[in-house]
């Protein structure tokens, strides 16, 4: 079942952002000046478990969510284009046209219903991810501790019995870090095949959307003729109405003409002058009237191509946002893949791993602990500022 949304003051927020005067909270704090305390890094980074690169990638994926959602609502509020009376365009294409933009509307429902929801999944992940190495990570350093601390008392040897709960622990969290890259995984397939549909439809409105503009722009059957034909019916218009202005005169003149010697040619210019007012006051309004239609077909057909023209745009900027929302969910992939490669080289060596690779394992949980957490906060920003833009209906 579909989701409905909301628009909170949209227009606005679209031309605000246009004009670059505001940014998501958690875009904005790579303008932070302040200089964060320095990490101590792991000389055995390869058996790192921190987040490291998927912090960054995180904050491409929320902008690029942001921005996918105010194009997909504003294209879903576009209404049908209205050509009743134009007759340069053919039922046809009428209806054609109209279908596309249903199929526009429809895809940008199914981002809001379908595709969003599991960017914001894949959100989610981090945080549920954060939330069980935090729970685990109090352990796994009594576990290690433990392990170093009988080792001590075997010429510094670690027993292959106390490596066992550090295996388990580990291989658990990998468990979920692997979910986690499929997810995403599946998060890149699934937008790359909607972004395929959004080009083939893209494209089928863009064709019908050019046949439209190119006839109401042609000077034989559009905008320019219905301007041409105003222009025409304005000039009927005046030459009838100083025929008009004659013709009364020839009426004024008629009784002073019969009252002198040459009284027989009062006559005709009487009898012209009411037959040119009558004739002419029927031009006139006949004139008048066309031009109220004309504007009136006018008007329309310059709106509904000013609707297409807005329309388009919006179409081609979806296609082309999702471009970069696919890119940034690859990127966000490729970081769950690196954390988990990491985790299994520990999970590799640790059967043959040195008392002092392991002892380095205490002061990286250490870092990870807060990097996690971190990540976790910049998670929970985009799900709040996701949620402060659109709203579902209570």
């Amino acid at each position: 079942m579909k989701k409905p949304y909301k628009v909170m003051a949209l227009s606005a927020l679209i031309a605000t952002m246009a004009a670059g005067s505001i940014m998501p909270s958690y875009a904005s704090a790579a303008g932070n000046t302040t200089t964060p305390a320095p990490i101590a890094e792991n000389k055995y980074d390869k058996y790192s478990l921190g987040p490291k690169g998927l912090k960054d990638a995180l904050k491409q994926t929320g902008s690029h969510m942001l921005v996918m959602d105010l194009y997909a609502l504003t294209v879903i509020t576009q209404s049908n284009l209205n050509f009743d009376g134009v007759t340069a365009l053919n039922d046809d294409l009428k209806t054609s046209i109209n279908q596309k933009i249903g199929v526009a509307r429809g895809n940008a429902q199914y981002w809001l219903d379908n595709m969003k929801p599991q960017i914001i999944q894949v959100n989610q992940n981090i945080i549920g991810y954060n939330t069980r190495f935090q729970a685990y990570q109090d352990d796994l350093v009594k576990d290690v501790n433990y392990a170093l601390e009988n080792a001590k008392n075997n010429n510094n040897v670690l027993s292959a019995q106390d490596k066992e709960p550090i295996k388990n622990r580990i291989t658990t969290l990998n468990r979920s870090i692997q979910k986690n890259k499929e997810a995403a995984n599946k998060l890149v397939t699934d937008l790359t095949d909607f972004r395929n549909k959004l080009v083939t439809d893209s494209t089928g409105l863009q064709n019908d959307a050019e046949k439209i503009s190119n006839t109401l722009t042609s000077n034989e059957t559009g905008i320019p003729l219905k301007m041409k034909q105003i222009e025409a019916n304005q000039k009927t218009i005046d030459e009838n109405t100083k025929i008009m202005i004659l013709s009364a005169f020839a009426i004024a003149a008629g009784p002073i003409v019969m009252a002198t010697p040459f009284f027989m040619f009062g006559i005709p210019m009487i009898a012209g002058g009411i037959y040119g007012t009558v004739v002419t006051k029927q031009q006139i309004e006949k004139s008048q009237q066309e031009i109220m239609q004309l504007t009136s077909e006018l008007s329309s057909m310059q709106q509904q191509v000013t609707k297409l023209v807005v329309l388009k745009n919006n179409t081609n900027n979806l296609t082309g946002t999702i471009n970069e929302a696919i890119t940034a969910t690859e990127n966000i992939k490729k970081q769950w893949e690196t954390i988990g490669a990491k985790y299994e080289t520990l999970l590799n060596d640790i059967d043959f791993i040195s008392a002092d690779a392991l002892d380095s394992i205490v002061d990286d949980i250490d870092i990870a602990k807060n990097s996690w957490n971190d990540v976790k906060k910049s998670a929970e920003d985009i799900q709040k500022s996701e949620i402060s833009f659109v709203e579902e209906k209570k």
